[in-house]
């Protein structure tokens, strides 16, 4: 594992997020019955989090929507960003709504204590900004042209790759889908509720029979969790281990100061119970908090 940049000066292009626009007159309408998320808590001021799901309830992707006035931005992961496009075409047959990926345009994130006064630095235009602390307390994501992109990176201090970002992420506490858990588990096993991906209240969606039973019968078995590990790290994904093995690694990485984090799958009933965990090396590690948004 690298040491982890310092979150005060930490500025990457996400070329593993894929951006793409939707609009057309019944888009909303559509994306109502499609998504995990309730689109009315969508505004100009306040984008969502949600997922797509199979009608098995199984994840397809999940995505940031933000609302730009005649469009919506959708931001996802791009190795699932093909799947998503596919999966929201399928099920559009009457439908006026246009959607695609926008190759043009990407993610600037911009995280730490100084976030503020270096997006006010960026003299390139901005197509949209959300809040977005994915690796620090304080921090943005910036939709932008991607030459554009290029242009404020030059002029910035701190900038960083996707790995370091990534560790960044990961010491922060930031599960990612793909990463930390995949279609095998779902979605509410994975934290959609902390999140705040998921509406109960919203009605019918893809997924949704599913989904809800898990909620209201007391399905959701496991999270993940912020960790931290004493002693030497393993090789993700590995199993962690009471007097057997009862959950999974995902990722780790190493601070500046050489200490050691992570993000665990883990039983609720374990954590609850305060029940000694080891890496299957025997080192120690202490759950910190669930993961959430």
């Amino acid at each position: 594992m690298i040491d982890s940049p310092s979150p005060s000066t930490l500025c990457c292009h996400r070329t593993s997020l894929a951006v793409l626009k939707t609009s057309g007159d019944s888009v909303r309408k559509y994306l109502q019955g499609q998504i995990t998320q309730d689109i009315n808590l969508l505004t100009p001021n306040t984008p969502i989090y949600t997922a797509v799901l199979s009608p098995q309830g199984k994840m397809i992707a999940d995505m940031h929507i933000i609302d730009i006035g005649n469009e919506l931005i959708m931001i996802t992961e791009s190795a699932y960003a093909a799947a998503l496009v596919e999966r929201l075409h399928r099920f559009a047959l009457g439908h006026d709504i246009r959607l695609g990926q926008v190759e043009a345009l990407s993610v600037l994130s911009v995280q730490g204590e100084n976030a503020q006064q270096i997006i006010q630095s960026i003299k390139q235009p901005i197509e949209a900004c959300i809040e977005m602390h994915e690796a620090a307390n304080q921090g943005n994501w910036l939709i932008m042209a991607n030459t554009d992109i290029h242009k404020a990176l030059h002029q910035m201090l701190g900038v960083y790759s996707e790995e370091d970002l990534e560790n960044a992420a990961i010491i922060y506490g930031t599960p990612r889908f793909g990463r930390d858990w995949d279609a095998s588990i779902h979605p509410l096993n994975a934290n959609l509720i902390e999140m705040n991906g998921v509406n109960f209240d919203k009605g019918c969606y893809v997924g949704q029979e599913v989904t809800s039973r898990m909620h209201w019968r007391n399905g959701i078995k496991k999270k993940l969790y912020h960790i931290k590990i004493e002693g030497n790290l393993c090789n993700t994904p590995c199993p962690i281990q009471s007097t057997c093995n009862i959950g999974m690694l995902t990722s780790a990485a190493t601070d500046t100061s050489g200490e050691h984090f992570g993000i665990a799958h883990l039983p609720i009933e374990s954590v609850e119970n305060n029940t000694p965990l080891s890496l299957e090396n025997g080192s120690p590690i202490t759950v910190l908090k669930a993961c959430h948004a």
